[in-house]
């Protein structure tokens, strides 16, 4: 790993960290001012850049075969994590208002779809396109 990959990988993760103190920060105001009525997904809402972005960035500084820093794998990653973020807190919004909405299923799927991508593509970079640049360096 270069040291512009791990300085990439380090802002990364200071941004999911800023992320996830500013989702908890969040959720603690707005059930503060919510009356009595709790949302699991307002409650937890720190939870989805935790386990999303801090972990896996997490992972990639300790482990750094497993950090193959691709552009366009980390920006639909980041991408995915702010969808599903937006949608647990519209979620737990809608909940403590006391509705429904039809629409936040399109965030979630949305969401999901950009994680497994953002999978996908971490797949191919770590099994074909390293091994492919490792050949190249040895002939």
């Amino acid at each position: 790993m270069t040291s512009s990959t791990s300085s990439s990988s380090r802002k990364h993760l200071y941004g999911y960290l800023a992320a996830t103190v500013g989702c908890g920060t969040f959720s603690v105001i707005y059930e503060h001012f919510s009356h009595g009525v709790y949302s699991p997904f307002m409650v937890y809402l720190f939870a989805v850049p935790l386990l999303l972005g801090v972990v896996p960035s997490v992972i990639g500084l300790l482990f750094p075969r497993l950090d193959v820093g691709g552009s366009w794998q980390n920006t639909i990653h980041a991408f995915a994590v702010v969808t599903l973020t937006v949608a647990s807190m519209l979620q737990g919004v809608v909940d403590i208002y006391g509705t429904t909405s039809q629409y936040i299923v399109y965030y979630v799927v949305f969401g999901a779809a950009c994680l497994l991508l953002s999978g996908l593509l971490w797949i191919v970079q770590l099994f074909i396109a390293q091994p492919a640049k490792t050949e190249a360096h040895r002939s």
